[in-house]
């Protein structure tokens, strides 16, 4: 049985699955991988790439340590073994002007552009000041670093 549990992890490891997923370091980018209405699960990727939507700013350590200031996504990880303190993750859009998105329950997703889409028609970097975008916009705001974007509906 012991030899049946070892080639099945050989094997999963071999052909690239794994039971884990890489974790995004501070400034580096993470895609979706699992969504449900009110929550995600996010793994490392590449920040110029599709799926690349989200960049991780902050990492606060504490039950009750909040994100800066914004409308960041959130994650809380479970606990540390060394240290018994949960993590609270807090994500930024990484978008460029003119990209399009489209919202899946509390999150978005970069997709073509198309029906049923939202724009990205300014990011701002610099400030964080909701006047920066026209009436009507959805926006978008963080302390760290000061960003703010704005998104046609």
């Amino acid at each position: 049985m012991r030899n049946i549990v070892v080639i099945t992890a050989l094997a999963l490891v071999v052909s690239g699955c794994s039971l884990w997923t890489e974790q995004p370091g501070v400034g580096e980018c993470a895609k979706i991988v699992d969504l449900s209405r009110n929550d995600v699960e996010l793994t490392k990727a590449d920040c110029s790439s599709q799926e690349g939507v989200y960049k991780l700013v902050s990492i606060e350590r504490g039950v009750t340590a909040p994100c800066p200031g914004g409308d960041y996504v959130e994650e809380a990880s479970a606990r540390n073994r060394k240290t018994k303190r949960k993590t609270r993750e807090c994500y930024a859009l990484n978008v460029r002007e003119g990209d399009c998105l489209k919202q899946v329950g509390d999150f978005d997703t970069r997709v073509a552009c198309g029906t049923g889409t939202r724009k990205v028609s300014k990011v701002v970097t610099g400030r964080s000041d909701r006047s920066q975008c026209g009436a009507g916009d959805d926006v978008r705001t963080y302390d760290r670093p000061p960003t703010t974007i704005c998104i046609s509906r």
